[in-house]
């Protein structure tokens, strides 16, 4: 009898270290970089697919992927109701957000890419595991290992928010790797309204050095070349608006409170 125990507990051990080590986590720091993740997206095997799966008005579908070296989790979204529909929420939206982030440098919204899927097109999105809400941190009242750099990536998140007028500070989608604190930001279904109004809504307090300096530098054509085939003409002049108001917004609270205060 205790023998059998024992080649029980032995397996049992090994199942928890396969299953402990089994790459699901996506690592962007330690493992992939963003031009490897995006080649996985649009070309590793679709190994399974969760369809059906209902939370707000976007319906999605997680997707296990495999290249034969990796295997990994994706959110796959179809939905394209792009404006003027009344209801707007598209999968498009999804790939802007995701090209403004890289365009600007900041590494706070997951790889997506384009692809089609059981016969539709959609956004298929790198799955951050192992995370935290925003919304979860504050109900349990955990502190930031680092809360300098924390407060850092909230405020970068903030001012990216309002660039793309998506909703200001929802922690429901800013999402937090529970081993080393990384910060993404998700869902931008319904982002890029044609509109300023989210500066009302959203104060802008201070802004990474980096990110003002590509928002100075951003080339209206380039741009527009980058977005085309995402976001119609309204969308993409509103978001030049937005950036304009960005930055005149930063360079007035520099005026009044001085660099050091304002960018980091």
């Amino acid at each position: 009898m205790n023998n059998i125990k024992n080649r029980f507990f032995c397996f049992l051990g090994i199942v928890m270290f396969v299953s402990a080590s089994y790459p699901f986590t996506y690592k962007q720091e330690k493992s992939l970089f963003p031009e490897e993740t995006e080649k996985f997206l649009l070309t590793a095997e679709v190994v399974s697919i969760e369809k059906h799966l209902e939370i707000g008005r976007t319906n999605f579908w997680k997707v296990l992927l495999n290249d034969g070296k990796k295997e990994l989790k994706a959110i796959f979204k179809y939905v394209n109701r792009s404006r003027p529909s009344l209801f707007s929420d598209s999968y498009k939206y999804e790939i802007a957000a995701y090209k403004v982030n890289k365009i600007l440098g900041i590494n706070l919204v997951p790889p997506v890419v384009e692809r089609k899927i059981n016969g539709q097109t959609g956004s298929l999105q790198i799955m951050i595991e192992n995370v935290l809400t925003e919304r979860n941190r504050k109900i349990q009242n955990i502190e930031p290992e680092k809360p300098d750099v924390f407060k850092n990536d909230i405020d970068t998140i903030k001012i990216f928010e309002i660039l793309v007028n998506d909703q200001c500070n929802d922690s429901e989608d800013i999402l937090i790797q529970k081993d080393d604190w990384k910060v993404w930001r998700v869902d931008f279904s319904e982002a890029f309204s044609p509109s300023s109004d989210i500066l009302l809504k959203c104060k802008i307090e201070r802004c990474p050095k980096i990110l003002y300096t590509r928002l100075l530098e951003l080339d209206e054509n380039e741009l527009i070349m980058l977005l085309d085939s995402y976001l119609n003409e309204k969308e993409i002049h509103a978001l030049l608006e937005r950036k304009q108001l960005i930055v005149k917004t930063i360079d007035e609270l520099i005026k009044q409170n001085g660099e050091n205060q304002v960018l980091f």
